[in-house]
C-alpha cells in the first residue's frame, strides 16, 4: 500500500500531533512526579516493591489510563484494516503500561536510598514497542506506520519520565522535572528517532511522507 502526495501532509500532521502530545504529557507527568508523593517500600524479593501508598497508586493509575486512551484516539488502530497489527499494537501498549508502572514504582522505592541509579535498560521501554509497531505496519503505508510507532511513545515516554521524576522528587520539584525530561530525552526520544529512521525504508513501496 502506497501513500499519495495528498496523503503526505496528513502523515506529517499526524506525526507532529502524536509527537507533541507525547512531549506534552511527558512534561506534565514529570512535574506531577515531583510533587512529593509518599514512596513504597523497597524489598529484595518478588516485585521488589511493597506497601504502595494510595496517593501514588492513584497517580500511576491515572497516568496508566490516560496515556493509552490518548494514544488510541490519535493512532486510531480501528481504522487500520489490519486486525492482527491492531491487536498486537494494543498488546504492546498494555505491556508498556505494565512495565512503565512497575518501573515507576521501583524508582520511587529507590528514591530514599543512597547512591545513584544507572538506567542501563531504560531505552528499551520506548524503542522496543515502537520498533515492533513500525515493523508490523511497514506494508500499510508510512502514515499508518508513523501513527503506530509514535502511538506507543505516547504511552512509554511519559511513564519513563515519571520514574525519573519520582526518584528525584526528594530534591525538589525543579530537579524532579529536569530529571524526568532529561531521562525522556536521552532514553526515550533518541532511541525513538533511531527506530523511526531505521524503519523508514523497510518497505520499498512505502514512500516517506
Amino acid at each position: 500500500m502506497t501513500s499519495s502526495p495528498a496523503d503526505r501532509p496528513t502523515s506529517r500532521a499526524d506525526a507532529y500531533l502524536l509527537g507533541a502530545v507525547a512531549i506534552g504529557l511527558t512534561v506534565v507527568v514529570s512535574a506531577a512526579g515531583g510533587l512529593g508523593w509518599p514512596t513504597p517500600a523497597r524489598t529484595s524479593s518478588g516485585w521488589q516493591v511493597a506497601d504502595v501508598p494510595p496517593g501514588l497508586l492513584v497517580l500511576l493509575l491515572a497516568v496508566g489510563l490516560a496515556c493509552p486512551a490518548l494514544a488510541a484516539v490519535l493512532a486510531r488502530p480501528w481504522t487500520w484494516r489490519a486486525p492482527r497489527a491492531a491487536a498486537v499494537w494494543w498488546v504492546l501498549v498494555l505491556l508498556s503500561v505494565f512495565a512503565g508502572v512497575w518501573n515507576d514504582l521501583y524508582y520511587a522505592a529507590l528514591s530514599g536510598e543512597p547512591g545513584p541509579v544507572i538506567p542501563v535498560f531504560d531505552w528499551l521501554f520506548t524503542s522496543v514497542p515502537a520498533l515492533v509497531a513500525a515493523l508490523l505496519t511497514r506494508s500499510r503505508g508510512r502514515a499508518l506506520q508513523l501513527r503506530a510507532a509514535l502511538g506507543t511513545a505516547v504511552v512509554s515516554l511519559p511513564l519513563l519520565a515519571l520514574g525519573a521524576a519520582l526518584y528525584s522528587a526528594p530534591n525538589g520539584l525543579a530537579e524532579a522535572l529536569g530529571a524526568g525530561l532529561s531521562s525522556a530525552a536521552f532514553f526515550g526520544v533518541v532511541p525513538l528517532v533511531v527506530v523511526l529512521a531505521l524503519t523508514a525504508g523497510t518497505d520499498p513501496r512505502t514512500p516517506v511522507g
